[in-house]
């Protein structure tokens, strides 16, 4: 596989997000709380994708955007996850987790990894973090007295695309910095399977936005 065929996989890795962005918007008198907040995170993406995008192809190192993303991203996630684990974890829980995690980011930043460094200490945890809830997440539905069908709980396909994305990449945000830096055919080939599984995450987010769920 060449460097364009990686290169056209990027570009529909950061755009496609744009299907499920028109779907929550035609959608969107029909959505609940967990689909609302999704659309939030997905228009955050769509913003980061497109400012990243410009700075790469006008050669200017589109690394700090992530630095922000990542923390930005993190609180939207746990917003979500606030809603659905508020009978495992306490409102206070998330705001801690929010505090930490954002402290350890502008730690990260300053003393560890620069803005012009790919942030792989806070993307990890980030990753971890997330995995921790989604488990967390299949565990309270393994609790749950009453039958739901799965298949129309928006939640289900968010938190199982998170499962999927997370663990998928927890190591790639981990080695990054060490052992892909420049354009190798390691890089391209491990950058690619990112925006396989991105795409991925993005079939499940449009999933998510397209089904009823069923009102209790």
């Amino acid at each position: 596989m060449n460097e364009g065929f990686f290169k056209f996989l990027g570009n529909v890795s950061s755009f496609i997000v744009i299907i499920p962005l028109l779907l929550a918007t035609y959608r969107f008198k029909k959505l609940n709380k967990v689909q609302i907040r999704l659309l939030y995170l997905l228009v955050l993406v769509l913003i980061v994708e497109s400012i990243s995008n410009m700075l790469w192809r006008q050669k200017i190192n589109n690394l700090p955007v992530y630095h922000f993303y990542a923390v930005i991203e993190f609180l939207l996630i746990i917003n979500i996850y606030r809603i659905v684990l508020s009978k495992i974890f306490p409102k206070q829980f998330f705001i801690i987790l929010g505090i930490t995690f954002t402290v350890f980011a502008i730690t990260n930043t300053l003393f560890f990894q620069n803005l012009n460094t790919f942030n792989s200490n806070v993307t990890t945890l980030l990753g971890i973090i997330v995995i921790f809830l989604s488990l967390s997440y299949f565990y309270a539905l393994l609790k749950e007295v009453k039958y739901n069908a799965l298949e129309t709980n928006p939640m289900f396909w968010i938190n199982a695309g998170f499962l999927i994305y997370f663990s998928s990449n927890l190591i790639l945000f981990f080695i990054n910095n060490n052992m892909f830096q420049g354009s190798t055919e390691a890089s391209y080939l491990v950058w690619g399977l990112h925006a396989i599984v991105n795409i991925v995450l993005t079939i499940f987010y449009t999933i998510a936005l397209w089904v009823n769920p069923k009102k209790p």
